[in-house]
């Protein structure tokens, strides 16, 4: 990298990490998306973009290369998994002392926006990475960003593979498994999937990035809850403007790297009863919360893929008690049943 943009880049990733606030965090990610474009200008140029498809795999779609790269943009998102991630590989170093931290990116895109970032805070014989996208495309980009900044000491292998069928040639000698292929209440992507698949193949308390996703329903008036949507100024808000007035919420379910490896996951509560005078929030609602590691944590409507989702509305239910059924079966969705 050019002297000055390689200070910019460092300095850069050096404020998300030392960030305290959401404003803080937006204005540091700011930083590091300005040097992508910089460093990376071809991929910000959509008519560059060749063979620029989704593919549908188990339990849902993986995005495109353009889409992708767009998940930079999601600033607070991008900086709490940095966070999360940069603490996570220290915590790694001091649970397998005396070996090389083996790091599997799951969906890394083109961009490898969640380790990338990290590399040069760490020496090439402590950590080795393992770059995997479904898109030959992506991979193909990423390798390119790799030489560009010359950090082809850190990576391992390039694979152009499905992570929800992926299977690691050497067992438990991974330290490290990160995957973000999630969309809001794990609609959409296949994350549920790809847990499923790779949590199984960590080496004995490794570590999977995110820990935690857990999913709350709640009612709520839908029309009135802040979605976060950074290309209509969400990502200028402030801390104060991004703090959500709860409904009250219950736990559904959580995914860790312990989830059962079944055929699919499903999930499906008890027969709920509609609750009497629910004028003022009529509207039967999922949040989603992720723990990306320790005490970094992803709140609701703070990402695209924390925002709240409405799953109907309770004036157009026919009968007074429902029950809501999950499944990654073909895509991952949610379904009423009366």
């Amino acid at each position: 990298m050019m002297k000055n943009l390689e200070e910019s880049f460092t300095k850069g990733v050096a404020a998300i990490l030392t960030s305290k606030t959401i404003k803080e965090e937006i204005i540091a990610v700011d930083i590091l998306i300005d040097n992508y474009k910089t460093l990376f200008s071809d991929l910000f140029i959509s008519n560059s973009i060749i063979d620029n498809k989704e593919t549908i795999t188990n339990g849902g779609i993986a995005l495109s290369l353009e889409h992708a790269r767009d998940c930079l943009e999601d600033p607070i998102r991008t900086a709490r998994f940095l966070k999360g991630i940069y603490k996570a590989i220290l915590v790694a170093q001091d649970r397998f002392v005396d070996k090389k931290i083996s790091i599997l990116y799951a969906g890394c895109g083109p961009l490898g926006t969640l380790i990338i970032p990290l590399l040069h805070l760490f020496s090439w014989d402590e950590i080795e990475v393992i770059l995997l996208d479904i898109h030959e495309t992506s991979i193909d980009a990423v390798k390119k960003n790799i030489k560009k900044l010359e950090y082809e000491a850190y990576i391992k292998e390039y694979l152009v593979a499905d992570a929800t069928k992926y299977k690691h040639q050497k067992e438990g000698s991974l330290q490290m498994i990160i995957t973000e292929t999630m969309d809001k209440a794990l609609t959409n992507e296949p994350q549920v999937e790809i847990t499923r698949n790779l949590g199984n193949q960590l080496a004995a308390n490794g570590i999977f990035i995110p820990e935690k996703i857990e999913i709350q329903k709640g009612y709520s008036f839908f029309a009135k809850e802040f979605i976060f949507n950074p290309k209509e100024g969400g990502s200028k808000l402030n801390q104060k403007e991004l703090k959500v007035e709860s409904c009250n919420t219950e736990k559904l379910f959580s995914i860790t790297k312990k989830i059962e490896s079944l055929n699919l996951y499903s999930f499906e509560t008890d027969w709920i009863s509609i609750p009497t005078n629910f004028e003022k929030a009529p509207d039967i609602c999922l949040y989603t919360s992720v723990q990306v590691f320790d005490d970094v944590f992803l709140n609701k409507s703070e990402s695209l893929i924390t925002n709240p989702y409405c799953v109907k509305s309770l004036y157009s239910l026919k009968t007074k008690r429902y029950k809501l059924q999950y499944t990654t079966k073909e895509m991952s969705t949610w379904k009423l049943i009366e």
